[in-house]
């Protein structure tokens, strides 16, 4: 397959399995919730206007299962019958459900770039896309992984800015600054830092050269949704960047990594043994 045919094909893939993902992720909002209704009432705080507005206080076990339901319902009816009008409403219920959850005080770190898959798949219909329209998937796969760029080139600029006003305060190509970032996420956490990570961060030089190159690869993600290549790449350099984040500064991001896979694996490599099978019947 050229690209523009591997393209396509990728996504149709992907569309219908994000959905079978989007029903393991709802149940995972349900087990986080049950964890965060075991809590007292007194540490649920709203955040956003938005989450004010909707959910002044934790909702109710009836409400937020309702909103799971009527998700779930969606997902497999498009999962048969894709629609523009059920994929708006599975992004927006996603974006409700998250509130509670992801916007109580960062509990959880992975929902808002699920939130824009969902978004950004609304209008992009398998059955309706052509070889010409390759470039609208590629638009999507732009939209997710810009958002890394952009992170990326924040950690650049700022430290770009420190290094020219030659400030004292500690930048990413400073000895120790992956550690601190550990050491202050477990502080905050209080969690101790298991002695293994210490001993790891022993290698000073090393971590400076491993943090600098990591934050110019997370620069560079937009490229991957321009050349397939690439984008294999990067979803192995997020998938591994996740683990880092989720080890060594406690953010949860086990939900995200299995969602970049969902939308960025190589189903192409596959498509050989579809075709192989098709023949035989």
């Amino acid at each position: 397959m050229k690209y523009p045919q591997l393209t396509l094909f990728n996504y149709k893939v992907s569309y219908y399995v994000l959905r079978i993902f989007g029903l393991y992720w709802l149940a995972a909002q349900y087990l986080k919730f049950l964890e965060l209704k075991s809590r007292p009432k007194e540490i649920y705080e709203p955040v956003f206007w938005l989450q004010k507005l909707i959910f002044p206080e934790f909702p109710s076990t009836l409400f937020f299962v309702s909103l799971l339901v009527s998700c779930g319902a969606f997902l497999i009816i498009t999962l048969f019958k894709p629609s523009y009008i059920l994929n708006a409403l599975i992004f927006l219920l996603t974006a409700v459900i998250s509130l509670p959850i992801s916007a109580n005080f960062g509990v959880h770190h992975d929902n808002h770039i699920i939130i824009l898959g969902f978004f950004l798949t609304i209008f992009l219909l398998p059955k309706s896309l052509e070889d010409k329209d390759y470039k609208l998937v590629q638009y999507f796969y732009l939209g997710i992984l810009v958002t890394y760029s952009l992170a990326g080139m924040s950690k650049i600029l700022g430290t770009a800015k420190n290094v020219i006003k030659q400030t004292d305060k500690l930048t990413w190509i400073s000895k120790g600054a992956a550690k601190f970032n550990t050491y202050d996420n477990y502080w905050m956490a209080d969690t101790a830092v298991p002695v293994w990570m210490k001993n790891l961060y022993g290698y000073e030089n090393l971590w400076v050269v491993i943090t600098i190159l990591g934050i110019l690869t997370q620069f560079l993600c937009f490229l991957g949704a321009f050349n397939r290549k690439l984008l294999t790449f990067f979803l192995v350099f997020l998938y591994v960047f996740h683990i880092y984040t989720t080890e060594f500064v406690l953010a949860d991001f086990e939900n995200a990594n299995y969602f970049l896979v969902v939308i960025f694996f190589p189903y192409h490599l596959f498509s050989p043994l579809f075709k192989k099978r098709t023949a035989e019947h």
